[in-house]
């Protein structure tokens, strides 16, 4: 799958001989690949196999590639508008591929009549025409899960029944961070959590959360389709494919994470504060670094809220603690500044990121709690900068 909303899955494009009609030996299955070690596959990937041992056919559709000579390719990456496309490639490379990367596929081999194959089948030729192919890729809705749902549910109609109830209580985001914690990225769970807004803290439902190939994989597992008037499971049999090729390896842990980095610099900002009160120091070449850091990242969440079309990261109230105006603010910041404005302006700065800590599990949108270190940090710079300038000002 493509993960977080910047990364893609495959970008493999193959010729195909393709045949009118599947034979009476076809087989069509669901396959999820598992989660790789690279940061576009922490959340797996769900393709569809094609098998006709009769005519010969073994290959596989693959949604959520990109072509990498798209002009403008990273400014349309960046904003969400990059063309992706299906694509194909025979089952035979990609099963390399995918074992090569030391990751399980899980094949279901779907109780399908003959009629809904063929009708599989033909939607999946007819998708990856060139003129066809191409499609507006949404992370949460619209990615290489939610695609194969939709196929099966435009040719199955009312004869398939989906789970209502089957992970239905969980948001978005808190389908990435189980995702991304359980494989240990979590730096790219905190990246996640600062990109994107309230929409990703929606239930997913049912329905919502087959934007995860496991996810999908279980609804399947539970559903059932109506075959001569009797429901029978969707899936006929279930078996990882590549078991004995498999290499079992430890998992690298990240040494240091967001909690650890930022509590340490919370607890040194603290020390380094206590002694600049104790010197009467007025430095505050430490508090322009940091404070237009918080800006530049107040700046990136308004390009992404505003100037991207991914559909998750507006409303992101991250913004109250990035604060963009605090660059180029911060740029005013001399050791013999005496402007009441800026004074004031830290002031109330402060004083909003105690109110932002005070509110944390109030809001509709859920903040990564390795923030609090973050937040804590600059409110206190914030009154310490407040406190320095009203003393020069008192003083002057």
């Amino acid at each position: 799958m493509k993960k977080y909303f910047f990364l893609v899955v495959f970008s493999l494009y193959t010729s195909f001989s393709f045949a009118q009609n599947l034979s009476v030996d076809a087989t069509i299955s669901l396959l999820t690949v598992s989660p790789g070690e690279e940061l576009y596959s922490t959340f797996g990937h769900s393709a569809i196999r094609i098998h006709d041992p009769r005519q010969g056919l073994d290959f596989t559709f693959n949604y959520g590639a990109f072509d990498f000579r798209t002009k403008g390719f990273y400014i349309k990456f960046l904003r969400g508008t990059l063309p992706y496309q299906i694509s194909g490639n025979y089952f035979e490379n990609d099963m390399a591929g995918w074992t090569q990367e030391n990751r399980s596929v899980t094949e279901q081999v779907l109780n399908l009549s003959q009629a809904q194959k063929q009708a599989v089948y033909d939607f999946l030729q007819n998708n990856y025409l060139p003129q066809n192919r191409e499609y507006a890729y949404k992370f949460f809705y619209d990615n290489c899960s939610t695609r194969l749902r939709d196929v099966l549910r435009r040719v199955c109609a009312d004869s398939l029944q989906l789970s209502k109830t089957l992970h239905a209580d969980s948001s978005y985001r808190q389908w990435i961070d189980v995702y991304a914690r359980k494989n240990e990225k979590l730096w790219a769970d905190f990246g996640m959590d600062l990109a994107i807004g309230e929409p990703s803290d929606e239930i997913t439902g049912a329905n919502g959360a087959m934007f995860l190939p496991d996810n999908l994989m279980d609804a399947f597992d539970a559903a059932k389709i109506n075959k001569n008037g009797v429901w029978q499971p969707l899936v006929l049999s279930k078996a990882v494919i590549n078991r004995h090729m498999l290499v079992v390896t430890d998992k690298e842990k990240e040494l240091v994470t967001p909690n650890i980095l930022f509590w340490t610099i919370f607890i040194f900002v603290l020390g380094f504060t206590a002694y600049q009160f104790k010197s009467l120091s007025t430095n505050f070449t430490f508090d322009k670094i940091l404070f237009s850091v918080a800006g530049f990242f107040g700046w990136f969440i308004v390009l992404l809220w505003f100037f991207t079309d991914h559909g998750v990261t507006e409303n992101n109230l991250n913004i109250i603690w990035t604060y963009p105006l605090l660059l180029p603010i911060a740029l005013f910041l001399k050791k013999d500044t005496k402007r009441a404005w800026l004074s004031k302006h830290f002031l109330a700065y402060g004083i909003i990121l105690i109110l932002f800590l005070v509110a944390w599990n109030s809001f509709p949108q859920e903040i990564n709690y390795a923030l609090v270190p973050v937040v804590l940090t600059l409110a206190v710079r914030a009154f310490f900068v407040w406190w320095r300038i009203r003393k020069k000002l008192s003083s002057f």
